[in-house]
């Protein structure tokens, strides 16, 4: 594995040896190694303390250094060691206290995942304890230790353990996933940004909807919303939940994760469409694009090509019309609001005659032209 390991890590690996502190890749990046993927993250185990990492690379940055993490920086970005930890006695189902530890065998142990406790040692090699290789060698899930306890001590875990599985197609082993379901209550306990964290990622993998029966129980405690799978990779957070969602009536969803009002409001007017059935002709494209404005309405048109709809005719009528530059907003309109209050209007008034031209320009009744449109309330 060495020859793959960038220059910049091995260069902090070999800094720490030569100090005296035999050090580790460990995690992601050596699982992803093993299943020939290009790994993201490299991230480092130590024995050294965060002290004697921040006085060996000056240049560093703590990042949670009561975690035991410092951020050492390399020209390649920011590059994560940790001192060699035990988590004990988890407090509101996620948070640990920590105690540094010399040894890579009580890191290890805390870990989730037996595929996530794998080490990677530039001279002595894999440091594999709890048989990690051998899950990865079988497309197994299983955790480090009892199961049970594990969940019990981070219920999040019980996500992660859907989102690898979903990811790498992975059979989640059997006592595993039935402490998995059976501590899912406790992922009440999650903050909802974590929670929507890790279901958003869940719906990026190649194959969520495979596994989605077997998560079943996990899904109704995070998203009861969600009442069957999909097979689609959808990166539009609003068309995702309209997707998802069946009604207006389901919206709570949103705020119930914490999704921002700019996706929550997208989502509801997609809903309020989602079902409509899109004539092919050029008015009702350009009102409904008065109404939705153009990014919903491209929105709504691969909403509902996903649905199975065709809406290959009415994207080429929307084409032509973008071509043509045909008016179907009020910032299109060739008057506005100035325009007609030089004519002596009332303010309160100006926004209705703008409306009401605008749907004439949309109908065909008046060309958007400057002084036809005047001539017209004159």
């Amino acid at each position: 594995m060495r020859e793959f390991i960038p220059s910049s890590v091995l260069e902090i690996l070999d800094t720490l040896e030569k100090k005296g502190f035999p050090s580790y890749l460990v995690g992601g990046c050596v699982r992803d190694f093993l299943l020939k993927l290009s790994p993201k993250d490299w991230d480092i185990c130590t024995p050294a303390t965060p002290s004697e990492v921040l006085e060996i690379f000056p240049n560093s940055i703590e990042l949670g250094a009561k975690y035991g993490t410092i951020g050492i920086k390399t020209p390649m970005g920011i590059i994560q060691a940790t001192t060699f930890r035990t988590e004990l006695d988890y407090q509101d189902y996620r948070h640990p206290k920590v105690s540094f530890c010399k040894e890579i065998d009580e890191d290890l142990k805390r870990r989730d995942f037996t595929i996530n406790a794998i080490a990677y040692h530039t001279k002595s090699g894999f440091y594999d304890p709890f048989g990690g290789r051998e899950d990865l060698e079988r497309g197994i899930i299983s955790c480090v230790g009892e199961a049970k306890m594990r969940f019990q001590e981070d219920a999040l875990r019980i996500l992660r353990l859907v989102r690898f599985s979903s990811r790498f197609d992975f059979t989640p082993q059997k006592d595993t996933l039935h402490s998995a379901l059976t501590c899912s209550p406790l992922l009440s306990h999650i903050s909802q940004e974590r929670i929507r964290e890790e279901l958003l990622g869940i719906f990026q993998t190649s194959f969520w909807s495979k596994y989605f029966s077997t998560f079943a129980p996990i899904y109704t405690q995070v998203f009861p919303e969600l009442k069957k799978p999909f097979k689609h990779k959808i990166s539009n957070l609003s068309i995702l939940f309209a997707y998802i969602l069946s009604s207006e009536q389901e919206l709570g969803a949103l705020q119930r994760l914490k999704i921002d009002k700019t996706t929550q409001k997208r989502t509801e007017i997609l809903l309020r469409y989602k079902e409509q059935t899109l004539e092919n002709d050029k008015i009702s494209i350009k009102f409904l694009l008065k109404s939705m404005g153009y990014d919903n309405f491209t929105a709504l048109l691969e909403l509902q090509k996903l649905l199975g709809k065709d809406t290959k005719g009415v994207y080429k009528t929307l084409q032509n019309l973008m071509i043509a530059d045909e008016c179907f907003s009020l910032k299109d309109l060739k008057v506005n609001g100035n325009d007609i209050a030089s004519l002596g209007y009332e303010r309160e008034k100006i926004g209705e005659i703008l409306e009401n031209l605008l749907e004439k320009v949309i109908r065909g009744e008046l060309p958007n032209q400057k002084e036809i449109l005047l001539r017209s309330i004159s």
